[in-house]
């Protein structure tokens, strides 16, 4: 079976376990490299939500997409929530991801879950009151090839095994020019799926979070949680910075900070960081929506401009890189062309982080308020000239910025929408492999359906958390 690469690989750790000084606002680079800045997170502001509340049914760890979709689905569910980030709601990965909503092309197994997301994208976009900048615009993926044609079309036969009711098709001749308009290359066919779409990363999820507030959710920021506690082997409050609340259940949504977070609990995690560049142009006369060649790749954003991703990442080398060496062996042979390791002071800082701590010290989360990476310039560059080549109207488009993020892998490219048996009350969700903005929904409905004891609507067979260490075949479902 052949599948669509994905220009992101992973879910991570390793740059996710550095920090400055408290309060800094300071940031890891991919290279090495800090800077610090006041307008570091590129989300939409997101207002406070009063006070710390003295108890809740459930204290979801993390306001990204993943924490905020799972403090819906438990609110729904008439459970009492409270959403607590260390930084500021979708600061960091959330706001910083390349914006595609979609399904095809995605690893069979993997089908549902996100078919499911696409529809919990469109009830979101129903339901709140200010636009979140969602769009079904349809998705690309363009194909030079007979031979990768042929791929898609044995990959097009799996998925309507598995999903008959999928709009994807092949297209090709005048259908694929309506698509591409001044497209000035031709392309042998492209996968497209009307059904596909794109949301506003800075907006989406800081919109989501308001209406949570509205409904009563309190949604606490600048408030890192900083230990676990429990008794008689149960979860039974949490130590933030800013005060304990009484809780029974833990719902861990960090992101590429959750393979530290979990380590000061004595629960082990294979997570590494990977760091993602984009880059926002100009608009010009190109296709709507997001797409796929195997050159560049491509997002247009509602205001016309568009965004251009990279399709080589960067993993910075870090202590972790090494004690999860086994673990990931099977992802670098899978991602060797997608992954440059990068060795440089990201390594040095790593050794000098923490990874263990009392309730009554200052944490890392505490030290680093938000995590970013460098552009990995020459590399986007390269992908906007592709663009150009491709759609020559991109000629008189001009950068207007560029920016990184750090995404979450695991070593099957698979996230983890689990309770965590070791510690009764203790659930994660992470680990997305760079399409956590795409799936973030679906997973927090499963990971509410975990917890409130219901048969979740996706089979969450292959997102267990204990897969990793119970012999399981780990397939790679990128």
């Amino acid at each position: 079976m052949v599948t669509r690469r994905s220009f992101l690989l992973g879910a991570g750790a390793g740059l996710a376990t550095f920090g400055l000084g408290a309060g800094t606002g300071a940031f890891l680079t991919a290279d090495g490299g800090w800077r610090r800045g006041a307008d570091l997170p590129r989300a939409e502001t997101v207002g406070a939500s009063g006070s710390l509340p003295v108890q809740a049914d459930v204290v979801v760890v993390g306001a990204g997409i993943a924490g905020l979709s799972t403090a819906h689905a438990l609110r729904d569910r008439g459970l009492s929530v409270v959403v607590l980030e260390k930084g500021v709601v979708a600061g960091e990965q959330s706001s910083r991801a390349f914006g595609w909503i979609y399904s095809a092309g995605w690893h069979p197994d993997k089908l549902e879950l996100a078919n499911r997301s696409k529809t919990l994208w469109a009830d979101f976009a129903r339901a709140n009151e200010r636009d979140i900048g969602y769009r079904r615009t349809g998705n690309l993926s363009l194909l030079e090839s007979e031979e990768a044609v042929e791929g898609q079309r044995a990959w097009l036969a799996e998925a309507k095994e598995r999903a008959p009711d999928m709009d994807v098709r092949l297209v090709s001749g005048a259908e694929l020019e309506r698509l591409t308009p001044g497209a000035g290359k031709a392309y042998q066919a492209a996968l497209y799926s009307p059904s596909d779409g794109i949301a506003e990363p800075t907006i989406a999820a800081p919109r989501i979070a308001r209406a949570l507030q509205a409904k009563g959710v309190p949604v606490i920021q600048r408030c890192a949680v900083r230990s676990v506690e429990t008794e008689g082997g149960a979860i039974r409050h949490v130590v933030t910075e800013q005060g304990v609340v009484r809780t029974s259940n833990v719902v861990v949504a960090g992101g590429a900070w959750s393979r530290l977070f979990l380590g000061n609990l004595g629960v082990p995690f294979p997570q590494l960081g990977i760091a993602s560049p984009l880059m926002r142009v100009t608009g010009a006369q190109g296709p709507d929506g997001a797409g796929y060649a195997p050159n560049f790749t491509w997002r247009r954003q509602i205001d016309g401009n568009y965004v251009v991703g990279a399709l080589r990442n960067v993993a910075p080398v870090t202590r972790a890189s090494f004690t999860e060496l086994l673990s990931f062996l099977p992802t670098l042979r899978h991602a060797s062309g997608l992954v440059t390791m990068r060795f440089g002071q990201d390594f040095f800082e790593s050794l000098r982080m923490p990874t263990h701590w009392s309730s009554d010290e200052v944490t890392p989360f505490e030290r680093n308020r938000f995590l970013s990476a460098k552009p990995y310039q020459d590399e986007l560059d390269r992908r906007f000239e592709a663009l150009r080549e491709a759609f020559p109207d991109f000629r008189a488009s001009a950068p207007i910025e560029s920016w990184g993020g750090v995404i979450d892998a695991t070593p099957d490219s698979t996230p983890i929408i689990s309770a965590v048996d070791r510690l009764p009350g203790l659930s994660l969700i992470s680990g997305f492999s760079g399409n956590g903005l795409t799936v973030g929904p679906a997973a927090g409905e499963m990971m509410a359906q975990i917890i409130a004891g219901e048969t979740p609507t996706v089979d969450p067979a292959i997102y267990r958390y204990d897969r990793f260490f119970d012999g399981s075949d780990l397939t790679f479902r990128h």
